[in-house]
């Protein structure tokens, strides 16, 4: 714990070394058995007993992980080929694809088991050896979270096979190519059907699009760990050059990035599949509708007509969320408040630190940072809207309303993360002792009293 300003954002990268992919027969099985599946038009469970995948959340240049695992059946691998089968008799890999929203597939690994139960590959939580690939994918998460500043949530297989469609269908639309057959292997493992009912054939519901209470509850949502790296920096610094975030924005800074974002059509693109992303990403697992709610509302603006339309260039001008991105890769001027640090959890740590930091500072003076230049607001409702949202009347705004939104803004979403829901999808769990602040699980608890400051904030009304 020190006191310092707000962390500086750092590069967004793998974390991993290219010498852990697998090696040509490992490959090779892995499209063996995909091929044997797609010729018979069987289930991916016939050849694949058990499998697992997880979506992270993306960054300002809209690219995300989707981290699987995937383990082969023995039975089946026994009875199709035997040559395959004496060299592995059991083959477990995991599998990552990174992807941007609205563009390519970027990359692609496939790590066998032996990489991991070798500790041929070095992650930062040490488990040992002789464990059970679960417990090895769940490490792996852990480093891919840490390493990428992103944040990672369980996905059905039918949600991921549409994530990596759609890429494949902007791709050829773009007329892009798969490159290498590690990379079409891996894509090849979304190309089946899953006869998983429980679980893996649900698809992913979003619910109707409603405003955000107000700027502030966007720019906290936008500061919460997994969102770090979700700002436009590869832009700013090509037009500004290294070091422009340690400048303090004006006007001209505001206008200048503004008008570089919208004149491509590009870059125009992907806020639109940022935020589509973005509300996808939080009905995962927890299924956090409010926050979705908010940013599917923010979406509506900028789809209603072409990308290049007059009327969605000005609404992108006009995107509260793209202007709270812009500010935020400069220094806001928030002064300095005792500044909470995580260094064993990388860039995920640094966004908890941020999430805190800024989170105190909201609640201390109840606006933006004071040097931020947002002239965008919530977004107005737009033709063929939900009529069912949330309709905020900003003129009765009073003090105490000011205050009461304060506390909300504590107690509905977990004061480490920011998360909205508990990881199995139930309500917060309130600090019983102040009532003030509320958690998403008991670790994440333990470590804001701890290391973030409650011991000292904590007090028995």
């Amino acid at each position: 714990m020190k006191t310092g300003k707000k962390c500086h954002k750092a590069s967004k990268g793998s974390g991993l070394s290219k010498s852990v992919r697998a090696t040509g027969p490992v490959v090779a099985a892995v499209a063996h058995y995909l091929k044997l599946a797609d010729q018979e038009k069987l289930p991916l469970e016939t050849y694949f007993s058990h499998h697992r995948h997880s979506v992270g959340s993306c960054d300002g240049d809209g690219a995300f992980n989707l981290v699987s695992l995937f383990v082969l059946n023995p039975t089946r691998i026994t009875s199709a080929n035997a040559t395959f089968t004496d060299e592995a008799p059991e083959l477990s890999v995991i599998t990552t694809l990174c992807m941007r929203v609205h563009d390519n597939l970027r990359c692609a690994m496939i790590i066998p088991n032996d990489v991991l139960q070798t500790g041929m590959l070095i992650l930062d939580e040490d488990i040992g050896r002789g464990k059970t690939m679960d417990e090895y994918f769940d490490a792996f998460i852990n480093e891919m979270r840490n390493s990428t500043g992103s944040g990672f949530r369980n996905a059905p297989y039918v949600h991921c096979k549409k994530l990596v469609n759609d890429c494949l269908r902007r791709m050829k639309s773009m007329k892009k190519v798969l490159v290498g057959k590690e990379e079409r292997t891996v894509v090849r493992l979304f190309g089946l059907e899953s006869e998983d009912t429980t679980f893996h054939q649900q698809r992913v519901v979003l619910p109707p699009p409603a405003p955000a209470p107000d700027v502030e509850s966007l720019w906290l949502t936008l500061n919460r760990p997994e969102y770090y790296l979700f700002l436009v920096s590869s832009d700013l610094r090509n037009l500004f050059g290294f070091g422009c975030d340690e400048k303090v924005i004006n006007h001209d800074y505001l206008e200048r990035s503004l008008d570089y974002i919208l004149e491509d059509e590009y870059r125009r693109k992907r806020l639109p599949a940022m935020l589509n992303h973005a509300a996808h990403w939080h009905m995962l697992e927890r299924k956090e509708e409010e926050v979705a709610a908010w940013l599917l509302w923010e979406l509506q603006p900028l789809v209603q007509h072409a990308v290049g339309h007059p009327e969605t260039v000005n609404a992108t001008r006009n995107s509260v969320i793209l202007q709270l991105m812009i500010n935020k890769f400069f220094d806001g001027q928030a002064g300095e408040l005792l500044l909470y640090t995580f260094p064993m959890m990388d860039l995920y740590g640094s966004g908890i630190t941020n999430f805190i930091f800024y989170n105190q500072h909201l609640s201390l003076t109840g606006r933006l940072p004071p040097a931020f230049i947002v002239t965008a607001s919530v977004a107005k409702a737009v033709s063929g809207a939900n009529e069912n949202t949330i309709n905020i009347n900003e003129n009765t705004s009073t003090n105490l309303e000011r205050t009461m939104r304060k506390l909300k803004i504590r107690k509905a979403s977990c004061a480490m993360c920011g998360a909205t829901r508990c990881p199995s999808g139930t309500k917060l769990q309130v600090c019983s002792r102040c009532e003030s602040v509320a958690y998403c699980c008991a670790e994440h608890q333990k470590i804001h009293w701890r290391s973030g400051g409650h011991k000292q904030q904590c007090t028995i009304e």
